[in-house]
């Protein structure tokens, strides 16, 4: 409750609460008889309607079993014994909560460790090495520039660095908790260019460079999200061969404000505004593209027309008779194909509203932050509903697609599910695109379980 009143007493981006608990059931007492699990309960429950995640990380001493009771349905519950301490709670900080580091786990407690870190152009490392017990951590193919211990952590400081690759030379006893986390500056200027796409507007293209190297040019960074400031407007994107690709919209001249390189693990020393204007030779594609839609508008109007017209037939004796319109066949209907971009990021929030389920239970509606996603790739509806605790059985919710568009999210039905927008069914094979405010509602082949989705178009906070 304290981390609750903490968390909501002022605005904060993200919210997450995690406890390390070894439990407190020890004397045979039934879950029902604790006050103390019932306050805990109740908090629970509290953090549920502020939309705080809750992570639990439940200890297990020496490997014994332990007597603790279930808080799966109000938070995200994760199995970690004693000596996993330390990098279990690294490793949900930095996956869940998206900590601006690189983070590594050395494979050994005792001997030679290994880190590479993805480019060469720090200005400044910052090597952190935690331990849940003491022993000797030392820089073995480098020299530290300042070193700083702190019970459990020791701290190495390396300035301007002339390799990519460290060793460091560590004792601690068998069954320690080991991380290695990495802070890196890096210096260097950008390269931007703004150019046009067929379906998704202006795409941004951003190119930190040092000197002649491209700093994020080591497969480490591919499918890494990122942010920029254009204009007053956060926007999203994601990293892809050394660049960051951002869809801007159909501005022309836009002003680049800021670059939020910790989504990509580095602090960035250099300017990172600029003035971009569109590159005069792309108009040349538009031309082009332009050219195409024409044609082919003209030759389906035409196409359209051949169709359409009444149809004459000579006969030997010169006279005409003109043919029945309703015999004539109506034209192919070409089914609309659903584009994948790797240009289209997600945005907004899904809002899932649970109207029917196999339980009796009233479960309140849940929201899913696309925007906590680490790439562009699809995701079912199983996967969302598990994200979510969402406690139903759902048959064919994996076969149900959701993926970035240009105004929201395509939902894509590959299953025997009954999918209706706006009174049009999806069947299956087919897909819709759902915008800012739209639902859809999806229901079982047996109608035991139905729910609604609903997207919301909203800027990350």
């Amino acid at each position: 409750m304290k981390a609750i009143d903490l968390l909501t007493s002022k605005f904060h981006s993200e919210k997450s609460i995690v406890v390390i608990s070894n439990g407190e059931i020890f004397l045979g007492d039934s879950a029902a008889n604790l006050d103390s699990l019932k306050n805990f309960q109740a908090g629970l429950q509290q953090a549920k309607w502020w939309n705080i995640p809750v992570y639990i990380l439940n200890l297990r001493y020496y490997g014994e079993p332990q007597n603790y009771h279930s808080f799966a349905a109000d938070a995200k519950e994760i199995p970690c014994a004693y000596s996993e301490l330390m990098t279990t709670l690294r490793t949900v900080i930095h996956d869940d909560f998206h900590a601006a580091q690189f983070v590594t786990t050395p494979e050994t407690n005792q001997g030679k460790f290994t880190c590479k870190i993805p480019f060469v152009a720090a200005k400044r490392l910052e090597f952190l090495l935690l331990s849940s017990n003491r022993g000797t951590g030392e820089p073995e193919n480098f020299h530290a520039d300042k070193v700083t211990r702190k019970n459990f952590l020791k701290i190495f400081e390396v300035d301007s660095p002339t390799t990519n690759e460290f060793s460091f030379d560590v004792n601690f006893p068998e069954g320690t908790g080991l991380t290695l986390d990495v802070l890196a500056e890096v210096e260097g200027n950008l390269q931007t260019s703004l150019s046009p796409q067929l379906f998704a507007g202006n795409v941004l293209e951003i190119t930190p460079v040092h000197g002649d190297e491209k700093i994020l040019g080591d497969e480490f960074f591919n499918g890494k999200n990122i942010r920029v400031q254009l204009d007053d407007e956060i926007f999203t994107g994601q990293i892809f061969d050394d660049a960051m690709k951002v869809g801007v919209g159909t501005s022309e001249e836009i002003s680049l404000q800021k670059v939020f390189f910790k989504d990509a693990g580095i602090t960035f020393l250099g300017d990172d505004t600029a003035q971009i204007k569109i590159a005069e030779q792309n108009f040349l594609m538009w031309a082009l593209t332009s050219s195409a839609i024409l044609v082919i508008l003209i030759l389906s109007g035409l196409l359209w027309r051949k169709n359409h017209l009444p149809v004459t037939k000579t006969f030997s004796t010169g006279a005409t008779s003109a043919i029945d319109p309703r015999k004539i066949p109506s034209p192919v209907k070409i089914k609309p194909s659903l584009i994948r971009n790797q240009n289209f990021s997600y945005k907004g929030e899904l809002l899932i509203y649970l109207t029917k389920n196999s339980y009796e239970d009233f479960q309140s509606p849940r929201t899913f932050n696309l925007f906590r996603l680490n790439s562009s790739a699809p995701i079912d509806l199983a996967a969302v509903l598990k994200t979510l605790h969402v406690e139903t059985e759902f048959e064919g919710a994996q076969k149900i697609i959701f993926s970035p568009s240009a105004n929201g999210v395509y939902v894509e039905n590959l299953s025997d599910c009954t999918l209706v927008k706006m009174n049009e069914p999806i069947a299956g094979g087919e897909f819709v695109e759902l915008r800012h405010e739209e639902s859809i509602d999806i229901a079982t082949a047996d109608r035991l379980t139905e729910l609604i989705v609903t997207y919301r178009s909203l800027k990350p906070n």
